[in-house]
C-alpha cells in the first residue's frame, strides 16, 4: 500500500480532517478537493477517489459517472451520511459506476480498515495498470515488466531505447508516472534503493538523470530541473 493516494472530494471539514489524520496514521497521501471538476487526470500513479454524493457537489447519479469517465482507470468510492441517502440511491450510485459505496460517518477506524481490504483486491489490477506507462501525448511508452522502453520517432513509428540500465528505466517510469509533478531526489532515492537509500547521496540521482537525459538524444528536454526539489517530466 505504499505510494497509493487517496484524492478527497468533499465540503464536509469534519469528514475531511478526521479521515485525512486516519490515512496519515496509515502513511497515506490523502489530497482534497472541493470540486470534483478540479480532479486532475490519472497521473499513472495508484490512487482511488472518495467523492462525496447527494451534495451540490456530485448530485446525481450521472454526475458520478462523469467523474469516473475521467478518472479512468482510477478506482472510485463513493460516500455520504447515512441521513442524507437511502438504499435506493446507493445502489443508483453503484450502478453508476462507482466501485463502492462507505458511510462518511461511520468510524474512521472501520473506514480504513475498509479501505485496506478494498486495496488488496485491487492491487492486482493496478500494479498491472501500473506495469504500463505512457505519456500523456504517447510519444514515450513503457513497458515495466518487459523492461521495454520505446519513444517515437515519426507518426505512428516508435524505436526501443535498449541501452537503459535499471535503475534510468526506474527513475523514467517514476518521472513519466508522475507527468507534470515534481519529483525529489529524496523521493527518487527511497523509491530506488528503499532501506539503503541513506547511504547513497543525493548528488547519484543526477549523475543517473545526467546519463538518461544523454540516451533519450531529443527527448531529454523532457526532463525538466526544479531547483531545490528534484525533477520533472513534462
Amino acid at each position: 500500500m505504499d505510494g497509493f493516494c487517496f484524492c478527497i472530494t468533499t465540503h464536509d471539514r469534519t469528514v475531511l480532517t478526521r479521515w485525512q489524520a486516519a490515512f496519515k496514521r496509515e502513511g497515506w497521501e490523502a489530497r482534497s478537493f472541493d470540486c470534483p471538476d478540479t480532479l486532475p487526470p490519472a497521473g499513472g500513479r495508484a490512487e482511488l477517489d472518495l467523492v462525496e454524493v447527494g451534495t451540490t457537489l456530485c448530485r446525481t447519479p450521472e454526475d458520478l459517472h462523469k467523474v469516473i469517465e475521467i478518472r479512468k482507470p482510477v478506482a472510485t468510492l463513493a460516500f455520504a451520511a447515512h441521513r442524507n441517502i437511502s438504499n435506493s440511491q446507493i445502489v443508483r450510485y453503484l450502478e453508476s459506476g462507482a466501485d463502492d459505496f462507505v458511510f462518511s460517518d461511520t468510524d474512521e477506524r472501520v473506514i480504513v480498515a475498509k479501505l485496506k481490504a478494498y486495496i488488496r483486491r485491487l492491487t492486482p489490477a493496478i500494479s498491472r495498470t501500473l506495469s504500463k506507462l505512457v505519456s500523456s501525448n504517447g510519444d514515450m511508452l513503457i513497458d515495466q515488466t518487459k523492461r521495454v522502453v520505446k519513444i517515437r520517432v515519426t507518426h505512428g513509428r516508435y524505436t526501443e531505447l535498449l541501452n537503459l540500465t535499471q535503475k534510468e528505466l526506474e527513475i523514467l517510469s517514476l518521472l513519466i508516472g508522475n507527468e507534470r509533478r515534481p519529483v525529489s531526489r529524496e523521493r527518487m532515492l527511497e523509491r530506488l534503493w528503499g532501506d539503503d537509500a541513506t547511504e547513497v547521496y543525493s548528488d547519484c540521482i543526477n549523475k543517473h538523470i545526467e546519463t538518461l537525459r544523454r540516451k533519450l538524444g531529443p527527448y531529454s528536454k523532457r526532463i525538466k530541473t526544479v531547483y531545490g526539489s528534484g525533477y520533472m517530466f513534462m
